[in-house]
């Protein structure tokens, strides 16, 4: 195990979960060891939008009034309408990554501690997913 190859994992997942997989796997880290380091980062980088944004967003509320979370009409509300927190959490590994994912969760006022835990799980369930994808296909082109 290299230590140096973890914080880099962990570095690169902070801003794109998809390429630390591979770049963990080059390293030749064991494949559980980065999914377990990319899932900790994103889960890190969506713990510090919540921290720093819940906060934030409060304050702007209570200086500026109540606002809206967008039209009705806007493809974000209605993704958000048909599929919610759930929909966000799956999509965000793939699409936005954690931090503008959080902060759309968070404009859309939902709970900080269910979008924290939603958003964990999907960016663990999608590192897992491509890390057993990546070995699969290293695996075939080996033989």
């Amino acid at each position: 195990m290299s230590v140096a190859g973890v914080i880099s994992v962990f570095g690169i997942a902070f801003l794109s979960l998809w390429a630390s997989i591979p770049a963990g796997i080059a390293l030749g880290l064991n494949a559980v060891l980065v999914v377990a380091t990319a899932a900790l980062s994103y889960a890190c980088g969506v713990a510090l939008v919540l921290i720093v944004g819940q906060p934030v967003r409060d304050r702007i509320l209570k200086r500026f009034g109540g606002g809206s979370s967008g039209s009705a009409r806007s493809p974000i509300r209605r993704a958000w309408d048909r599929y919610g927190l759930i929909g966000l959490a799956l999509l965000a590994p793939i699409t936005t990554g954690a931090q503008i994912g959080a902060i759309i969760g968070l404009s859309l006022n939902a709970p900080p501690r269910r979008l924290f835990a939603l958003m964990t799980l999907g960016g663990a369930i999608w590192a897992a997913a491509f890390a057993i994808a990546m070995s699969l296909g290293i695996a075939a082109v080996s033989r």
